[in-house]
């Protein structure tokens, strides 16, 4: 069956959840085992899909929601490149204290989800879905339960499939990557906003404009990455040539001194050196 734009792919991702509200909804509800309903008004802060800046084609293509008094911050990453703890913690915060001001009150701040899909194995355990809080070292309570951090790896997905495990049922929403891959998701759950969500995958693989917006990103990436080695390449030759000279520097310098301290004059040690006797002053 023909090949699919697959969820993982991050313009596919937002495009499936920032123009299906309720399908997003309902991730949220069964990823992260929230009491979510129907009547949960969900709030996206940011909807536009490729921000139109020189570099919005490079820029993180994360999802900002607010809703019954939570923030949400989502993202999939397809490439390991630059991806690391540090960054995830960093746009947590930043999501975090946002809307905080001067005057406001601490206890106001709200409980702010990371939410991390990743096309890579990054950390070294065998689950799938790891979350973090913040607790005591010894005792393990929980201290405040505004933090919370989850990184979810496709690749560690379980092959056998549990048809009443929603939370896997969506991964392999997200990995499915050929019609074939779609209907045997659809199959194998009943879980509503699931199947509504392999028609939205569906339909945005049909959208031309889309293809269109995925193609330009994509080609913008594999240029940066190409311009990025290219520049990488052509330090590495600078540093080698520079290395080169300096070791020269370097050597004709320790000859020069040990000429001093033979007794040679630096008058007798420039008519040896020529124009070089200038370079190992100093040195």
């Amino acid at each position: 069956m023909a090949e699919i734009i697959s969820a993982s792919h991050d313009v596919v991702f937002k495009a499936l959840f920032v123009r299906n509200p309720d399908i997003l909804r309902a991730f949220l509800r069964d990823v992260l085992d929230l009491p979510l309903t129907e009547d949960d008004e969900v709030t996206i802060l940011n909807p536009e899909l490729i921000p139109e800046t020189a570099d919005g084609k490079l820029s993180r293509l994360d999802i900002h929601v607010r809703m019954t008094n939570r923030k949400f911050n989502i993202e999939m990453q397809a490439r390991k490149t630059g991806f690391d703890a540090e960054r995830v913690l960093y746009y947590w915060c930043e999501m975090y204290s946002e809307d905080f001001e001067s005057g406001n009150k601490y206890e106001d701040l709200e409980q702010t989800y990371s939410v991390n899909v990743l096309g890579f194995k990054y950390l070294d355990c065998a689950e799938y879905h790891s979350s973090y809080s913040i607790r005591e070292d010894n005792r393990f309570d929980r201290l405040t339960d505004k933090l919370s951090i989850h990184i979810f790896e496709l690749p560690k997905v379980p092959k056998e499939r549990i048809s009443s495990d929603n939370k896997q049922m969506w991964m392999e929403l997200i990995k499915a990557d050929s019609e074939e891959a779609l209907e045997m998701v659809r199959t194998s759950t009943h879980n509503p906003a699931i199947q509504k969500g392999i028609d939205a995958v569906y339909a945005l693989n049909a959208d031309t404009v889309l293809r269109e917006q995925i193609r330009q990103r994509d080609k913008a990436i594999r240029d940066y990455e190409n311009e990025m080695a290219h520049a990488r390449s052509e330090g590495k030759a600078e540093g080698k040539a520079e290395g080169m000279v300096l070791g020269e520097a370097t050597a004709l310098a320790r000859v020069a001194e040990a000429m001093r301290q033979k007794g040679y004059t630096e008058e007798q040690i420039k008519d040896l050196l020529g124009d070089h006797h200038d370079e190992t002053k100093g040195k």
